[in-house]
């Protein structure tokens, strides 16, 4: 994200660079040698979608050459035209508008207070700054109260046509976000879903500067795209798709160069857990408690991120999962010195579960399950289909699938997890 500051009348550009390339220094310095306001501001924005798509395809640059390229970019880039006529006193409003904190800078201090604050758990802030990205590369910097209803409405369009996965995509290669949604081409946008949670993000930020006294009303509040339900974006897997998707034999035949291949699926079977959740295991998670072999779902590592406070519990393992040797195969990658469970993960956008997700789709459509609708996450609404249809409470079955549920749950159960009562529901479920 870049923002700007002023240093004896000569604005500064001050971008953030991602912490992961950047570690030892990630804020990038440069002088604009520019004196008014928007036009540093102008220049600051088209630098920072530049540098953006320049690290897209050269995540390895080192600092020294960004500098160099930034001042490059900015020799370029030519300044907008300044209006110099001055403004009638009468005309406060105006003044505010044009004048008052731009959304780029109040984004900053909308982040920093939230870090501060803990307000939000490492994957939100990166979910945070992602949605204020494509608010600023799709829509530009602006004063606060200049972000208007039509602008909602603009800005609400330009993300329902935002492709999928823009940074790795080599069709999109050199161009900005904005340049790839107003061309016109076909290529698959992110789904609905996506956009209004964008959209979430991006009001609870209006929010806040409603609050704080930057903007009069928040032109975001109730603006969503229309969306099927969640039922309906996904679908359980039938009996003939386990039969498939589950076969030891063709697991070992994909697993053969990358074991998380063979794990992952039958613990999603069996736990009923989010893929990113099983992803990021660590060695350490898999625990005893009441005499009861058992799987741990945390964020207390580095690297390990919940959607939620009720996604954070302890499961049963399936008898399943143990006699097909899981317990046994985290001791062979314990004995290596390793923590993380499936080390060869590695993280796009945050997140350990986009390679798995992209194999899953392949595997599933060489075995002939074509519907979209059904996805690793399928496998989730499988095990809570079965647990109801076994007649388990369903504050139990909330207890397994780490869903908030806090007013019976907790009345029934107490804060202690009720793992016999887990163990006994989950070993109705055959795999």
């Amino acid at each position: 994200m870049a923002y700007i500051i002023r240093r004896e009348a000569v604005y500064y550009l001050n971008l953030k660079l991602p912490k992961h390339l950047f570690p030892r220094c990630h804020t990038l310095r440069l002088s604009l040698n520019i004196r008014h306001r928007q036009s540093a501001l102008f220049i600051a924005a088209s630098i920072a979608q530049r540098l953006h798509s320049h690290l897209s395809e050269h995540p390895l640059e080192d600092l020294r050459t960004l500098r160099a390229l930034c001042s490059q970019w900015r020799d370029v880039t030519p300044q907008p035209a300044v209006q110099s006529s001055p403004r009638k006193p009468t005309e406060p409003a105006a003044i505010t508008r044009a004048d008052g904190p731009t959304l780029a800078s109040l984004s900053k201090l909308y982040i920093e207070e939230g870090k501060r604050g803990g307000t939000w758990r490492q994957g939100s802030v990166e979910e945070v700054e992602r949605a204020l990205s494509d608010l600023f590369e799709l829509m530009g910097d602006m004063p606060s109260e200049a972000f208007d209803v039509q602008q909602a409405r603009l800005l609400k369009e330009r993300l329902s046509r935002c492709p999928q996965y823009f940074g790795l995509r080599p069709e999109f290669k050199g161009k900005t976000l904005k340049q790839v949604v107003e061309s016109g081409s076909t290529y698959k946008t992110i789904t609905a879903v996506t956009v209004n949670n964008r959209l979430r993000k991006l009001t609870a930020f209006m929010n806040w500067c409603k609050t704080n006294g930057y903007m009069t009303d928040n032109p975001l509040a109730g603006m969503k795209v229309m969306a099927g339900s969640a039922k309906e974006a996904r679908l359980s897997f039938d009996r003939t798709d386990l039969v498939v998707l589950l076969n030891k034999e063709n697991l070992r035949q994909e697993a053969r160069k990358h074991p998380w291949r063979y794990w992952l699926p039958f613990l999603g079977r069996a736990t009923g857990c989010r893929l990113e959740e099983l992803c990021q295991l660590r060695v350490d998670d898999f625990i005893e408690q009441q005499g009861i072999q058992c799987i741990r779902i945390d964020d207390s590592r580095e690297g390990q991120n919940l959607k939620n406070a009720s996604s954070r519990r302890v499961l049963p393992l399936h008898p399943a999962l143990i006699d097909l040797g899981l317990l046994t195969y985290v001791e062979s990658v314990r004995a290596t010195g390793s923590d993380r469970l499936f080390l060869e993960l590695e993280a796009v956008r945050g997140k350990l579960g986009h390679a798995p997700s992209k194999w899953f789709g392949r595997y599933k459509l060489k075995h002939s399950i074509t519907d979209p609708r059904k996805t690793f996450h399928s496998f989730r609404h499988t095990l809570i289909d079965d647990l109801r249809d076994a007649g388990v409470q369903d504050s139990l079955i909330k207890r397994i699938a780490g869903h908030e549920d806090g007013a019976v749950t907790f009345s029934i159960y107490g804060s202690r997890s009720p793992l016999k009562a887990m163990l006994e529901a989950l070993t109705q479920i055959e795999l």
